[in-house]
């Protein structure tokens, strides 16, 4: 299978557009991919578990991945600001099906006053999630964007870069 060459970029809610289009810049200049502005969709209340008060990040992938129109579509990433979980997690930061094509993260709880922050915290998740969807799985190095986030500290810590592994992986010099 070959490595897609464009991703699809879709905000669900009322996020900023310059946190799209910044992460967008990161999928091209981390991954070398050409990120495309998909439907804007609002926030995805099919997925609410009101027993939780959070939204359950697979229903949110089948959405996503019926953008792709079809199995050779780009792959989709989504980007949220509500709290996502798992059945057997208390929250996720985001999560990808490789199979659908399609990822989704949340700003949710990497929120900061500082929109900087925010933006750069965008970009590290952004690249991360995408490089599920290109075939990579998480890194131990705590600074590669691969590495799991728990929280906004992980987020900060490492960047949007990859570990020479990662970019390895990838192809990428």
């Amino acid at each position: 299978m070959s490595r897609p060459t464009q991703i699809l970029l879709v905000g669900l809610g009322a996020l900023p557009p310059r946190v799209l289009a910044e992460a967008g810049q990161a999928l091209r200049d981390v991954l070398a991919v050409s990120p495309r502005a998909g439907p804007s969709l609002d926030r995805p209340e099919y997925a609410f578990n009101k027993d939780r008060a959070q939204y359950h990040t697979p229903a949110i992938l089948r959405r996503l991945s019926s953008l792709r129109g079809g199995a050779g579509g780009a792959p989709v990433v989504g980007i949220a600001e509500v709290d996502l979980f798992l059945p057997d997690a208390r929250f996720v930061i985001g999560d990808a099906d490789r199979d659908a094509g399609s990822a989704i993260f949340s700003l949710f709880r990497l929120g900061s006053p500082d929109v900087p922050v925010i933006r750069r915290r965008a970009q590290v998740e952004a690249v991360h999630a995408a490089g599920h969807l290109l075939g990579l799985s998480h890194c131990s190095d705590f600074r590669c964007a691969m590495f799991l986030s728990e929280d906004a500290a992980d987020s900060d810590r490492k960047g949007p870069g990859l570990c020479a592994a990662c970019r390895a992986a990838l192809g990428l010099s």
